[in-house]
């Protein structure tokens, strides 16, 4: 069965919606569970896991960065309350760096196809507009890695169809997208800890 770019657009919308839901539902539950804390079940469950679970938990980075159904990157602050901090952040790192080279793949390949699937014709032409700035639109998605003023997994996509070279690419993705994604962990994590010990 063939869906149309608006039935596309109305499935992400309402996956995201659910998916805030559900982010607000883990925050909560995540801030008051003992389950959740170092050596208690979920540390437990992780340890029969082995190898397993940061394997697992890569993939579902990827699939974040692919397809943000849970906004706000909450897996990256699920990642350092299960794993540690320094461990959770350099997986976050390694799910983001896997995810924006597929970005870039999926952008050269299907184009504006799959891009138009997640934003509007509007978002899409302003977006677009910037491939023909030349080294504008490097700064831009540099820009864009470092502080969240762009959709920036979206970004990937474009950079897929523009004609900076891959490695280019991989070289701003590996730069700069760990530094908004370290504050975020960073501030994020705190927050929960905060609600977890003095809120609830």
């Amino acid at each position: 069965m063939h869906l149309t770019l608006e039935t596309k657009r109305k499935i992400i919308r309402i996956t995201t919606i659910v998916g805030a839901i559900v982010t607000v539902v883990c925050f909560v539950y995540v801030s008051q569970s003992s389950f959740f804390q170092p050596g208690n079940g979920f540390e437990k469950l992780l340890r029969q896991l082995g190898i397993l679970a940061p394997i697992v938990f890569v993939i579902v980075q990827i699939s974040q960065i692919i397809y943000p159904v849970i906004p706000m990157g909450f897996t990256n602050v699920i990642g350092v309350l299960i794993f540690g901090f320094w461990f959770g952040v350099g997986l976050n790192v390694l799910g983001i760096i896997l995810g924006s080279a597929i970005n870039f793949y999926l952008g050269g390949r299907f184009g504006s196809s799959i891009i138009k699937a997640f934003i509007s014709d509007e978002q899409y032409d302003k977006y677009i507009s910037y491939l023909n700035k030349g080294k504008a639109f490097h700064r831009v998605l540099i820009i864009g890695f470092i502080a969240p003023v762009f959709p920036d997994d979206i970004f990937c996509m474009i950079a897929g169809m523009s004609n900076i070279p891959f490695k280019h690419f991989m070289r701003y993705v590996i730069l700069f997208r760990p530094i908004s994604m370290f504050v975020y962990t960073f501030m994020t994590s705190h927050v929960v800890q905060f609600i977890n010990h003095h809120l609830l």
